[in-house]
């Protein structure tokens, strides 16, 4: 099993998910902590130098979250979103990039 560790902006974004949105995000991501590296698309798609995102639907549209993972089975969030078009907005992707590059230095 790994550790799953959200941070506190993440927490913040995920908060502010439909009830129902949040919910399932909430176990999408439980089944991540259990499983790890063995979820695949179409639940988990690889976006770039490490960068995964966690993909969730339901009837309030559909979230991202994106993560990481680290040494020691650790599992980090950095950006959880509702996505309201097709593709993943760019910005969106820079910034969980932006924030998992400044937890590998604080490491």
């Amino acid at each position: 099993m790994f550790e799953l560790i959200v941070l506190r902006q993440a927490e913040k974004e995920l908060d502010k998910l439909p009830d129902n949105l949040q919910a399932k995000t909430l176990n999408a991501m439980a089944e991540l902590q259990k499983f790890g590296y063995e979820l695949h698309e179409p639940v988990v798609r690889h976006i770039r130098d490490g960068l995964k995102e966690l993909r969730v639907s339901a009837t309030e549209g559909n979230s991202r979250s994106f993560f990481f993972f680290e040494r020691d089975n650790k599992i980090i969030v950095v950006h959880v979103l509702q996505k309201k078009t097709q593709k993943t907005p760019q910005q969106s992707i820079d910034l969980a990039l932006t924030r998992m590059n400044d937890y590998k230095k604080k490491g």
